[in-house]
């Protein structure tokens, strides 16, 4: 089977029977048109039925294809339109019946040699007189019977009881009975028991010779061995039953294969949908630091005579900094989960002794605790070993600690224990005592980009860590869960496999203990004479979007972190112009959007959408939703200002 284009006439898809039936391998298959399987001399035939089969027409007859050998094959195609891969095509499913079709042939050939026959060694006759005497017969007569002459009978009794078949006599009796008082012609079918015990079939004609007044007085009996035409037609009936039961058997095969087709769709569309989600939220998550770091780039770099102090010079670079590192953080996870998604990620696996890597993990995470105020208890694993790729376990152990720092609560604390679940398997257990996840948010921990909510927070992340230490654990051929109380933390735990089969003693030691303070960020704005909302969940875009207006006498900034609360504070203050987010927490930037222009105390405040998705349409979708603009992160400060002067026109128009 296989499928081709209409258009093109090249072929998209076969199946691994037809590739080994014609010879070719799957590549050099898909390489081919359907022009390439003919003979040259058929090719116009093909191309004219392509342009003239109706789209519902099922079998369009026997064809001639050629194997890649050059081998002339005769085909029963079945086949019909389709749609595939957004193209308009045909599936062609074809029978291979040269075998039948030379059987038609040779049935053919021997049908012309028995009227050959008639002429020569198949036919013979023999002459009845009264009382149903033989006068006389052909020479061909006693061979077609298998007698020799001598042995021949010599009357219609004689013939009738010691040849026919006792089935066959009463009938043939009759028909002779009937020949005699009719004078009519009579044709009789009947078999005849050869003396070697081999049964002939044979058709006897009886017409009148010539007569008197009182009737016939002679008959010419054409008596003609048909046993060949029996045999062919009882064949031909086989071989149709035969080929009910494939053509049965092709349609069920046909029926699967069109399940599996739409199953197969229906896998593709949702592959390409997750595709396109993975690639917006990744443009999303670049564009978001690199609108920070744009933003404020282009703040230090301004020419319009605004004094900024060292302080504030500082905190800027601070900001570009620290979302380049973030961005840069993001890079290296998106290329490791590229790499192992690829199968190029290489992994050594070792004998590895526990307490060396989770000493090391500890030196790493330490300063980090530290700051946070944060405790760490590591448990000794004795002298366990587990059999993994150090890097890339110290990866996945400093990923695991490195969250459970991150989303904890000041002074709280993160647990590190070891155990045997059984002989062949060692367990890693990072238990933190954070705020704890729900169900819901346990089963959505592995997807890419899934932050779980946590974007409104001051801790950034990427959304794919977790991603790439599951598939970094798997490669290892471990395992990796996690179990979690809302309110009371989250452990999560891998498994490796044990680097040998001894039970070893795990013990805990005293906590290793850091304290650091915590600093903030303080801003403060003045009464303007436009009030603007900014809705905007990322910290870093917020700062930027002050600042940008930092400058602006004519205007005084509200800010609100997610949709929900923009909503609020947009019907509660009523704000001249509303600068929005769309990929935000609780609800979305075009949800919000759609509330207030649905709400007519808000319906008329121009909304300048701020968002990071630039896929092919955003902005004009964006529009068309009732966006006053649409900016694309990272914007340009003069395209953002350029925009809520115009919104500003707007509203004082009116």
């Amino acid at each position: 089977m296989w499928v081709y284009d209409l258009e093109t006439l090249r072929i998209l898809d076969v199946n691994e029977v037809a590739c080994r039936k014609y010879g070719y391998s799957r590549d050099e298959f898909l390489a081919l048109t359907i022009r390439d399987i003919r003979p040259p001399e058929d090719v116009p035939l093909v191309e004219e039925s392509v342009r003239t089969t109706p789209a519902q027409t099922f079998n369009s007859g026997v064809w001639r294809h050629r194997l890649k050998d050059g081998t002339l094959i005769n085909v029963e195609i079945t086949s019909h339109e389709m749609i595939y891969m957004g193209r308009r095509t045909r599936f062609v499913c074809p029978i291979d019946v040269t075998q039948r079709v030379r059987a038609e042939a040779a049935l053919r050939e021997r049908e012309a040699g028995l009227r050959r026959a008639q002429l020569v060694a198949r036919l013979g006759h023999v002459i009845t007189g009264l009382g149903g005497a033989f006068e006389s017969w052909s020479e061909s007569l006693p061979p077609l019977v298998g007698l020799d002459p001598e042995q021949m009978p010599r009357s219609t009794r004689e013939w009738m009881n010691q040849l026919l078949h006792p089935d066959d006599r009463a009938a043939f009796r009759a028909k002779t009975l009937e020949a005699a008082v009719t004078g009519a012609r009579v044709d009789v079918e009947y078999r005849l028991i050869r003396p070697d015990g081999s049964i002939v079939h044979l058709q006897q004609v009886i017409e009148p010779l010539d007569g008197h007044a009182e009737g016939p007085a002679r008959w010419f009996s054409t008596i003609q061995d048909v046993t060949e035409q029996k045999q062919a037609e009882a064949r031909m009936l086989r071989l149709n039953d035969e080929l009910e039961q494939r053509v049965l058997q092709r349609t069920a095969q046909l029926r699967v294969t069109n399940h599996e087709l739409a199953v197969a769709k229906v896998s593709a569309e949702r592959a390409n949908r997750a595709k396109s989600e993975f690639l917006s939220n990744m443009s999303h998550e670049l564009r978001t630091p690199l609108n920070a770091i744009i933003g404020f780039g282009q703040l230090l770099n301004a020419a319009d005579g605004t004094p900024r102090t060292s302080e504030k010079q500082a905190a800027f670079v601070g900001h570009i900094v620290k979302a380049g590192r973030h961005l840069l953080t993001l890079i290296n996870e998106i290329l490791d989960l590229a790499q192992i998604e690829a199968g190029r990620l290489s992994i050594v696996m070792d004998r590895l002794p526990l307490a060396d890597v989770l000493g090391e993990c500890e030196a790493m995470i330490e300063p980090l605790a530290a700051q946070r105020d944060i405790h760490l208890q590591f448990a000794h694993p004795g002298g366990a070993t587990v059999t993994a790729d150090r890097t890339r376990l110290k990866q996945v152990l400093l990923n695991l600690l490195s969250n459970a720092l991150k989303y904890n609560r000041e002074h709280g604390t993160v647990v590190v224990e070891c155990s045997r679940p059984n002989a062949e398997r060692v367990r890693i257990s990072v238990r933190d005592s954070g705020i704890g996840l729900r169900a819901d948010q346990i089963d959505a921990l592995f997807q890419p980009f899934n932050r779980l909510g946590q974007e409104a927070g001051t801790a950034e992340g990427t959304g794919i860590g977790l991603v790439v230490t599951k598939r970094l654990i798997e490669l290892m051929g471990g395992a990796i869960g996690a179990a979690s109380t809302p309110g009371r933390g989250s452990e999560f735990w891998v498994e490796l496999r044990a680097g040998d089969a001894a039970q070893e003693s795990m013990s805990a030691v005293a906590p290793t203990t850091a304290h650091a303070g915590t600093s903030t960020d303080e801003a403060s704005t003045a009464a303007q004479v436009a009030t603007v909302l900014c809705v905007e969940d990322n910290p870093a875009s917020l700062k930027l979007v002050q600042e940008v207006l930092a400058s602006r006498a004519d205007v005084q900034l509200l800010s609100a972190s997610n949709g929900r609360l923009g909503v609020e504070l947009a019907r509660a203050h009523l704000p001249s112009v509303i600068l929005m987010d769309n990929n935000m927490p609780e609800m979305s930037g075009r949800e919000a959007q759609a509330i207030l222009r649905n709400d007519p105390r808000t319906a008329g405040i121009p909304i300048i959408a701020l968002s990071a998705s630039a896929m092919v349409g955003a902005a004009d979708s964006g529009t068309a939703a009732g966006f006053f603009r649409y900016l694309t992160k990272p914007f340009d400060v003069a395209d953002l200002l350029a925009a809520l002067d115009d919104a500003l026109k707007l509203v004082a128009s009116r």
